[in-house]
């Protein structure tokens, strides 16, 4: 048969190939070799890495073909990587290419990462103690990167000791919604005899709102009544923090 005449040979490739709408950018420049970022990572620690090396090892296994680009869209889209490791699946998910395994991957790191902060956490949790720069760590780890506000508590038992932390309400960009009745059941619910309030500033700044102010008023008067002691509310950014009993105002 003339070669003009043979039947062309045709290669499957996975979408993310063949569609060049679900490819994310392309990172700029050369990219490093991945095996050399992964023998500094281990030589000389994480700090010789920045975000987008960091963010890339994440998902190389996931993603090797297109790990330095997704890298890169992750910090156009988030910011920095602990913003993007704080991202709502959904939000992962949507990005062209990234894909379930290399999503997953990424939310397992970040809790490793609120792991390894809870396992810092003193044995007794108390405002006046020197080692409360550990609770405001574990704070910030837990809701100081998300993309919008939420209302966390932890609940303590009548040592002063964790017996868990948890979601309360989630907002939006600029507020979160604190119901102290519903503090108080949950309290009751767990036996806890002391309850620290957090709450995150997407906006960077940790100052205090008129209606913060007015909620963390309610909430102790709320617990007070059932003798359950609000040891502190908490502000969280990635990089500040505000503690209503450090400023006096618990």
């Amino acid at each position: 048969m003339p070669l003009s005449d043979a039947a062309p040979h045709v290669v499957a490739l996975p979408l993310d190939d063949r569609d060049p709408d679900t490819r994310p950018p392309a990172a700029p420049g050369t990219p490093v070799p991945v095996r050399a970022l992964r023998a500094r990572l281990l030589e000389a620690g994480a700090a010789s890495l920045d975000d987008a090396e960091l963010l890339r090892l994440l998902i190389e296994p996931h993603r090797p073909k297109r790990a330095a680009g997704l890298a890169f869209v992750l910090l156009e889209r988030f910011g920095t990587a602990s913003r993007a490791l704080a991202a709502p699946p959904d939000r992962l998910l949507a990005i062209p290419g990234l894909g379930e395994p290399a999503a997953a991957a990424i939310k397992a790191a970040e809790a490793l990462g609120i792991g390894l902060a809870r396992a810092a956490l003193p044995d007794t949790i108390l405002p006046m103690l020197g080692s409360y720069d550990r609770v405001i760590e574990y704070c910030r780890a837990l809701a100081g990167h998300r993309p919008v506000e939420e209302f966390r508590l932890l609940l303590l038992d009548a040592r002063n000791r964790l017996i868990r932390d948890e979601l309360h309400q989630r907002g939006t960009i600029n507020h979160a919604p604190a119901y102290p009745r519903e503090i108080c059941v949950r309290a009751l619910e767990v036996g806890a005899s002391a309850v620290i309030a957090v709450h995150n500033h997407p906006s960077g700044d940790p100052t205090p709102s008129d209606a913060d102010r007015t909620i963390t008023e309610k909430t102790a008067l709320a617990l007070k009544s059932i003798g359950v002691t609000l040891h502190d509310h908490i502000v969280v950014t990635p990089s500040d923090t505000f503690s209503f009993r450090a400023r006096g105002l618990l």
